[in-house]
C-alpha cells in the first residue's frame, strides 16, 4: 500500500508537495481504515483531489507516473547517451536548472520501505532505499553524485551489488539496473512500481480493448459483468470472441514500429505485433429473447463503454492489490456510478487486498454521497506565481457532519476557480 508520495520541481509542482494516505484520528467511517503497524492509526484506500481547471490536479498523477516510469525504464529503455527526460517547473529560470525530487513510502509484505531519488537532465544525483522491519530503519543503499557517483550499501542488502553498480549508468536508477540483472532482494521493490501502480489518463480510447482482453479469463469476466449489472444498463451477459488480425494489418504495424524505432531519440523497445485481438459484445435484455440481444461495442453508448473500460483496471487491482491512479474519475460516468466505484475501495469486504484509489475530479456530489472520510479529501490550487500547492481538507478542521459540498462551492476551502463577471455584450448574439 502507498503510505505517502512527495514530489518537488515537476511541472507546476515547484515546491515540495506531499500526498499522504495515513489515516488521521478522526472517527469517520472506521471501516475505511486499514490497520497496519507501519502507520498509526492505519492507511486509507481512497484519496480524492479537487481543484480548479489548470490547478495542477493531473500533475500529481503525472509525477507519480514519472517516478514509476523511471524505475521501470531508465536502465532498459532510456538511451545511454541521452539526457534524462525531465519536466521541471518552467516559470522561473532557477527552477529550470534545479534538481527534481520523487519519493514514496509504501508497505510491502507488512514492511515499510522508503525509496526516492533526485535528478536533473544530466544525471541521477541521489537515490536511496530504506527498509523498516519491526519499525527500525535499515539502509539498503544510498547513492550520491558529487565529482563521481558512489553507492553505500547497507549490510542487510545482499546480492551482487558492486557488480550491478558498475552496470548502472549516470542516467539510470540503481533499482532499475538491479531488476534488469535479477537482483533477488530488490526485484519485489521494482515490481511494486512496475506492476502495483496503474494509471488511467483522460484518453481511455484503448482501455476497452485492455478490459476485453482481461475478460477472456472467466472469473475476471464475471467480476466485470457483476459490476456492469449493478449499473442498471440492461446488460445480461458479456461475450468475448477472438478476432484474427489479417496479414496486411500486421505488415503495416511492423512497418510503423520499424519507423518509430528509427526516429532519433526514440526509446529502444521490443514491440510484438499481436496475432489477434479480443472483441466484446454486450447481451441486452429483450422481451423477445430471454438470453439477450448482442450489441457490438460500436453500438453501445459512450457512457457504457467508458464504464466497461474503467472496470478492467478496477477489477484487476481489487483482485490483485495495487494502487489505481485515475485522472478525472467522473469523465463520461453518471455521478452515481462514480459514487459506487469509490465505495468499492472503501469497503473491506469488496476490497480484501487493500487496493487503493487515487483520483482527481470536479464531481462535488462525491463529497456528500460517496462516504468519503474528511482525511480522504485533498485540494490543490495555484499561487500567483503559477506554483501548485496540495493540501488536505483536515487543515480546515471541518466538523464531522459539516456540509462539505456546500463549503467547497462557497470557497471555504479554496481550490475553486475565480470567475470574473463580465459586462453585458453591447450587441446580442445572433441566433
Amino acid at each position: 500500500m502507498l503510505i505517502r508520495f512527495q514530489v518537488e520541481n515537476f511541472r507546476s509542482l515547484k515546491e515540495r508537495q506531499e500526498l499522504s494516505l495515513v489515516a488521521s484520528s478522526l472517527g469517520d467511517a472506521p471501516d475505511a481504515v486499514r490497520p497496519t503497524d507501519a502507520a498509526e492509526p492505519g492507511l486509507l484506500c481512497v484519496a480524492a483531489i479537487y481543484g480548479a481547471n489548470a490547478s495542477g490536479k493531473t500533475n500529481i498523477n503525472k509525477a507519480l507516473q514519472y517516478m514509476e516510469n523511471a524505475v521501470e525504464a531508465s536502465q532498459r529503455i532510456w538511451r545511454p547517451e541521452a539526457d534524462i527526460p525531465t519536466d521541471p517547473f518552467l516559470l522561473d529560470v532557477k527552477s529550470q536548472n534545479e534538481r527534481s525530487l520523487f519519493s514514496v513510502d509504501f508497505l510491502l509484505e507488512n514492511v515499510r520501505y522508503e525509496y526516492g531519488f533526485t535528478l536533473n537532465a544530466a544525471q541521477i544525483l541521489e537515490e536511496w532505499l530504506y527498509a523498516y522491519p519491526i519499525g527500525r530503519k535499515q539502509i539498503w543503499f544510498h547513492r550520491e553524485t558529487a565529482e563521481k557517483t558512489t553507492i553505500r550499501f547497507g549490510k542487510h542488502l545482499l546480492g551482487e551489488n558492486r557488480t550491478i553498480e558498475n552496470l548502472t549508468r549516470r542516467n539510470s536508477l540503481f533499482l532499475s539496473a538491479a531488476a534488469q540483472n535479477n537482483h533477488e532482494q530488490l526485484t519485489p521493490i521494482y515490481r511494486w512500481f512496475a506492476d502495483g501502480l496503474v494509471f488511467i489518463g483522460r484518453d481511455r480510447s484503448a482501455l476497452d480493448q485492455h478490459t476485453a482482453t482481461r475478460c477472456k479469463d472467466s472469473s475476471f469476466r464475471q467480476a466485470v459483468f457483476s459490476l456492469l449489472g449493478g449499473a442498471d444498463l440492461g446488460i445480461v451477459d458479456l461475450v468475448v470472441t477472438e478476432e484474427q488480425i489479417n496479414d496486411d494489418v500486421k505488415a503495416l504495424l511492423r512497418q510503423l514500429i520499424s519507423t518509430f524505432e528509427k526516429v532519433p531519440g526514440s526509446p529502444k523497445v521490443s514491440i510484438k505485433v499481436p496475432e489477434s485481438i479480443a472483441r466484446i459484445s454486450f447481451q441486452h435484455s429483450s422481451t423477445d429473447n430471454p438470453t439477450g440481444i448482442p450489441f457490438e461495442s460500436d453500438k453501445e453508448s459512450a457512457g457504457t463503454i467508458a464504464l466497461f473500460a474503467l472496470l478492467g483496471p478496477i477489477v484487476a487491482v481489487l483482485k490483485e492489490g495495487g494502487v489505481l491512479v485515475v485522472d478525472e474519475l467522473d469523465a463520461s460516468l453518471h455521478p452515481l456510478l462514480a459514487v459506487e466505484i469509490v465505495k468499492l475501495f472503501n469497503n473491506p469486504s469488496q476490497n480484501p487486498r487493500n487496493a487503493q484509489l487515487i483520483f482527481n475530479t470536479h464531481d462535488t456530489n462525491l463529497l456528500e454521497s460517496a462516504g468519503l472520510r474528511r482525511d480522504q479529501i485533498w485540494f490543490i490550487e495555484k499561487d500567483p506565481a503559477g506554483s501548485s500547492h496540495l493540501y488536505p481538507l483536515t487543515d480546515f478542521k471541518p466538523r464531522r457532519h459539516e456540509n462539505l459540498k456546500a463549503g467547497y462551492l462557497q470557497g471555504r476551502y479554496g481550490a475553486i476557480p475565480f470567475v470574473e463577471s463580465h459586462a453585458p455584450l453591447e450587441e446580442p448574439i445572433e441566433k
